[in-house]
């Protein structure tokens, strides 16, 4: 973990200034500045709209009554590439230019959110157990069982007084 956020860092800084170097060697300073200034300003700018279109989104998925998760993934990566924007260099501006590109940060969100599953499955696979294998979750094993003897489940709607059963 250590290393990756060594070459994070510390290289990024490096090969970003290497590269505005070789640009400005190949072309002048005055231009150089000028490029690293316009993708901030037309970054921010499309980063601003792409964000409040997005926070729209949001704000309709949940007058509906849908969830908006996806929604949410999308302007957190609008948020870093914002963030990437706003880093003088060509290659964060690169990175934060693909991540406005609704494609690209569909893919970016569904190869995080599968990172994350398989990361928190991983580590909570020992201490969760389903039992519920077909869809009006019984299980074989309980096929054979009185409705008594199957174990029973209580909804409690937080807020709603809880119905003591028995006393």
């Amino acid at each position: 973990m250590f290393s990756r956020l060594f070459l994070l860092f510390a290289m990024v800084p490096l090969a970003e200034l290497w590269l505005l170097m070789e640009l400005a060697k190949r072309t002048n300073w005055l231009t150089t500045i000028a490029v690293v200034l316009t993708t901030g300003l037309v970054g921010i700018s499309l980063v601003r709209w792409q964000g409040i279109n997005t926070w729209r989104e949001i704000q309709r998925q949940l007058a509906s009554g849908k969830s908006p998760s996806r929604s949410i993934v999308s302007g957190v990566l609008i948020l870093v590439a914002g963030a990437l924007l706003l880093t003088p260099g060509l290659i964060t501006d690169t990175l934060g230019f693909l991540l406005l590109i609704p494609p690209v940060r569909y893919a970016v969100a569904v190869y995080l959110q599968s990172r994350f599953v398989t990361s928190v499955s991983s580590k909570f696979r020992s201490s969760v157990w389903v039992n519920s294998q077909t869809p009006d979750f019984t299980n074989d094993d309980d096929a054979g069982l009185d409705p008594s003897q199957r174990p029973s489940v209580r909804v409690v709607e937080p807020d709603r007084p809880a119905i003591n059963d028995g006393e």
